[in-house]
């Protein structure tokens, strides 16, 4: 996937948490389908894990949380997230402010073997753009 479709799927995402959508939701998530195209995923019973970890919401809404905590960029490296469930996967993950106030995360989740250094920018850049658009939108 290029630089360029990694940004617009990040602020598509990243749209949905603006005040025009739905009422604050605690955790919007979008393109968890992309996993299963992924060799390391390609396991039934590991993506059935893993999906069944995202409509729980409890680890990943753990995780962004501790991104939260933590400020700037955290990225969690398989077991690195304290997770089994994670552990074939690694979440990027940058917190978001609106008015100088961290109100959220974004996080990305994708295989070990992701490009990082594209990812990283990306999620960081989407974070920033959403906390101006929040700060704009909160005038």
């Amino acid at each position: 996937e290029s630089m360029n479709e990694m940004m617009i799927d990040a602020i598509e995402l990243a749209s949905h948490v603006l005040p025009d959508h739905e009422p604050d939701p605690d955790l919007v998530m979008a393109g968890e389908t992309n996993l299963m195209g992924l060799e390391e995923l390609a396991d039934m019973e590991k993506l059935k894990e893993l999906f069944e970890a995202f409509s729980q919401r409890r680890d990943i809404l753990h995780l962004l949380d501790q991104s939260i905590r933590a400020g700037g960029i955290k990225i969690f490296i398989g077991s690195e997230s304290g997770y089994d469930v994670f552990e074939d996967c690694s979440v990027v993950t940058a917190p978001y402010c609106a008015d100088n106030e961290v109100v959220g995360t974004l996080g990305v989740v994708g295989p070990t073997r992701m490009a990082y250094e594209q990812v990283i920018p990306v999620v960081d850049m989407t974070a920033k753009l959403l906390g101006v658009a929040l700060s704009q939108e909160n005038r």
